[in-house]
């Protein structure tokens, strides 16, 4: 027998049946989805690792609050690398009565190492593309800094001692970091305008950079030399750049890897089940090429080509579907990725083919194996071979395959393990369940009458086929609950993060006699919910009577002894920014341990979790202060976990204001004023000039833009899920059409009524429906909860009415669905149903 001609020309013959239809689009579903997602994300992660040398202005860099020492510097030059010093501290800058917190960035000859530098003389002037560092004695601003200063390019700018003139107006720089936080605006200056001033001095509080680039090779090689000699300093990579975007875009990523590992796995669960529709029709076959004297082995040969066939032209459209999608993800994301993306590889659309071929042979080669066990006497006893053992373990290293698979492209093992566990326990469940309940029925069947008894009947006489159904239709209602429910919960919690009153100016360096009087005037400018809290610096010196020292260092790390040359990142040095507050802070979350009461006078301190971690701290601790010359030792009673995100002031350390006495201390303010009420924000920070004002504004604008085209990508990956969805109901609803057909076709030769028929019909899928239903709204609150806490970090709790009313629909298109196929059977003479069946 020739397989392939064979194969072929059975798939010619069948290619328009239902069950290999289902297989064509869950393949090619599979598929796009995959290639959509991988193909994105790999191309944000090649723009953003590309551009990411000249955001952190060099391949390679060393930070520290001490100066490099000059043997980096040197070893570097020895190897061929070209480097350069930089310095930045936060300062605030006078200019008449104005003033502004302003970024002083201080470099040298070579400055920048990686990208440029570009100034333009004049507002709206030529742009010198590649600036380099200013001449002693002037500066080039950021125009928000010009501003707020009311200078403008060629005047004189007051600095430090003597005045430094604007040569320039940045239009950008390399070395960003491509943030969205950057809240102070740059002023870059020639190193030697700083060194006169003596703000490098020891104790300043400065940000050194060594930074260097050179080929790839030679800047690994450099890596691994300096691992050993920067303990107290920081290593900047590519990786330390970008943040902004790459956190949104890893935000992103996960909701988008949730859409795509429900749309694969649903793709699965409607290959399985039509490729066992697919095997059931060809039983009679196999059992007539049997007595004919064909092999086994070529059998089922020839029904996995069939397959096979069909899969290539399914990959290839998938593919190229998902490429257009992606596009389209691209244009729905817009500024949220970089502007010129490169070229994608080749991995993700070989991933895509590759989840096609492993939809195919994991969840389609199993029930044809049972083809194996079909006897030449199933022509005269109808008699067929149970699933064999092979048939699971294929489905079980389909199952783990795909998690790999899906885990390469989404690149998020918790957010994989978390779905694909909870729905594989959801069909656990349902099998279990179903067939508990059936064997129930069996036994109360007798008691029945009418519809529900014919109805009933029908899904006790084809136990596994039933369970099998029900199993498919929970998942695929699950799924879209997950999808339609779920995810739409997730993103509002993700947008609520940021409410309409999110605070979007910040004062700063109030000091405690100006509480009253800047409080009334930020109130009088319609900041209602303006407050004003005090914030301290000082050091932590011990924990539990011993010097700090966190969690991931050894105490060989603190060996430098204490006094000038010490590293200000060793931890007993550290600066702590501290506040203290009466009640429980808004954005915190209590972990662990007890608030203190406003009335209490206990030394308590409350900290963050990431701190405590850090530290290794826990209630019962004790932590020792020191703000100038005065030590104040605090014990913690309880942790923390803070919203970072939510533009409100935190501190890693809170302290009880009743124990706190007379620590030297400024104060900050964070509030929200409606459009329109800036401007006179302007004659408050002029009438009293140590105020610094920062706008963030156009920061939360730009977070919000991020929310709104994440969840649009998000909606548009979601209608592959939806889709795979919908294919999984029309497999499951498939799956026992044929012998309905048969069994009404007998009992219409008895003497039924259609009435009779279709109302033993929509019981049948009733009662199927309605545990679907029921199982799948419980998996969906609990696998919904479970992501959103343990994946996304957002508070969610089960939308129920959503849920209810999801699990009603699915009922009602259960019943829809079996009311619609009886219409056909109905239609069907039973002489033609019995010849077929």
């Amino acid at each position: 027998m020739n397989l392939l001609r064979h194969a072929w020309r059975a798939l010619r013959r069948e290619a328009l049946a239902g069950d290999l239809l289902t297989v064509f689009a869950a393949l090619v579903l599979g598929v796009a989805v995959m290639t959509a997602v991988g193909t994105l994300v790999n191309r944000v992660n090649l723009a953003l690792t590309g551009s990411a040398a000249e955001m952190l202005g060099g391949d390679l860099g060393v930070a520290g609050r001490d100066d490099p020492p000059a043997t980096f510097a040197d070893e570097a030059q020895r190897r061929g690398l070209a480097h350069t010093r930089l310095a930045s501290f936060g300062s605030v800058l006078f200019q008449g009565d104005a003033s502004q917190m302003a970024s002083i960035k201080a470099v040298e000859a070579g400055y920048p190492l990686r990208g440029a530098l570009r100034v333009r003389a004049t507002p709206g002037g030529a742009l010198i593309a590649d600036a380099g560092m200013p001449a002693k004695g002037q500066a080039y601003a950021d125009p928000r800094l010009l501003q707020a200063l009311g200078l403008k390019a060629g005047d004189d700018l007051e600095f430090g001692a003597g005045t430094l003139r604007i040569a320039g107006i940045i239009e950008s720089e390399p070395d960003a970091g491509g943030d969205l936080l950057t809240l102070s605006p740059t002023l870059l200056v020639n190193r030697a305008d700083v060194e006169g001033t003596g703000l490098l001095g020891p104790g300043s509080r400065i940000n050194y950079r060594l930074m260097f680039a050179g080929p790839a090779t030679d800047i690994a090689a450099f890596r691994q030399w300096l691992l050993p000699q920067v303990k107290g300093m920081r290593l900047l990579s590519v990786n330390d750049t970008q943040r902004g975007v790459r956190q949104a875009f890893d935000l992103a990523g996960r909701f988008l890897g949730l859409s795509a590992l429900l749309a694969v796995l649903l793709a699965g669960v409607a290959t399985a089940l039509a490729a066992n529709r697919f095997a059931l029709r060809r039983i009679d076959q196999v059992a007539i090429l049997r007595c004919l004297g064909a092999r086994q082995r070529d059998i089922l040969a020839g029904l996995a080509l069939q397959l096979l066939m069909l899969a290539v032209p399914a990959c290839a459209i998938g593919i190229g579907l998902g490429m257009a999608a992606q596009e389209g993800l691209v244009q729905v994301l817009g500024s949220l990725v970089p502007q010129r993306l490169p070229l994608p590889e080749a991995m993700p659309a070989l991933t895509g083919a590759g989840i096609g071929l492993l939809l195919l042979f994991g969840f389609g080669l199993p029930p044809l194996l049972r083809l194996r066990g079909v006897p030449p006497m199933r022509v005269l006893n109808r008699s067929f071979a149970a699933l064999p053992p092979a048939s699971l373990l294929a489905y079980v290293a389909a199952l783990a395959a795909s998690l790999v698979l899906a885990v390469q492209v989404t690149g998020d093992l918790k957010l994989a393990l978390w779905v694909l566990g909870g729905l594989a326990a959801l069909a656990v469940a349902a099998g279990v369940v179903g067939f508990l309940l059936l064997q129930l029925l069996r036994g109360l069947q007798h008691r029945l009458h009418g519809n529900w008894r014919l109805g009933l009947a029908a899904l006790t006489r084809r136990r596994m086929l039933a369970v099998m159904q029900l199993v498919g239709l929970s998942l695929s209602l699950c799924a879209l609950l997950l999808l339609a429910v779920i995810g739409p919960g997730l993103l509002q919690q993700w947008r609520e993060r940021l409410p309409a009153d999110t605070p979007n100016y910040f004062l700063i360096n109030i000091q405690p006699e100006q509480r009253d009087s800047v409080l009334a005037a930020l109130q009088g400018l319609g900041a209602d919910d303006a407050s004003i809290e005090p914030m301290a610096t000082g050091r932590l010196i011990a924990i539990n009577g011993k010097p700090p020292l966190r969690v991931d260092r050894t105490p060989a790390d603190n060996t430098q002894p204490q006094g000038e040359g010490q590293r200000d990142d060793d931890d007993e040095n550290r600066p702590l920014n501290f506040s203290w507050r009466s009640t429980f802070p808004p954005a915190n979350t209590l972990v662990n341990g007890t608030f203190w009461t406003p009335d209490s006078t206990a030394a308590e301190a409350s900290v963050e979790i990431g701190w405590a971690k850090r530290y290794g701290v826990y209630p019962g601790d004790r932590i020792t202060i020191a703000v100038g010359e005065q030590e104040r030792e605090f014990s913690v009673t309880s942790v923390r976990k803070a919203d970072w995100n939510t533009f409100r002031p935190n501190f890693f350390v809170l302290l009880n204001p009743n124990a706190v006495g007379d620590t030297p201390h400024n104060l900050l303010s964070a509030f929200h004023l409606p459009a329109g009420q800036a401007a006179g924000l302007g004659a408050l920070v002029r009438a009293q000039p140590n105020l610094s004002l920062l706008d963030v504004d156009a920061v939360i604008s730009q977070v919000r833009d991020v929310m709104e085209r994440v969840a649009q990508a998000v909606q548009l990956v979601m209608v592959f899920s939806l889709l795979a969805g919908v294919l999984v109901l029309l497999a499951a609803l498939q799956a026992t059409a044929g012998e309905r057909r048969y069994d009404s076709a007998v009992l219409r030769t008895l003497g039924a009524t259609r009435r009779q028929l279709r109302g033993a019909v929509l019981v049948e899928f009733g009662a199927l429906g309605a545990l679907a239903a029921l199982l799948a709204v419980g998996a969906a609150a609990v696998i919904g909860v479970a992501v959103s806490q343990k994946v996304f970090e957002l508070p969610l709790l089960p939308p129920w009415p959503g849920l209810l009313l999801g699990g009603l629909l699915g009922i009602a298109l259960s019943l829809l669905a079996g009311w619609l196929g009886t219409r056909r059977i109905l239609h069907t003479p039973p002489a033609l149903a019995l010849r077929e069946a």
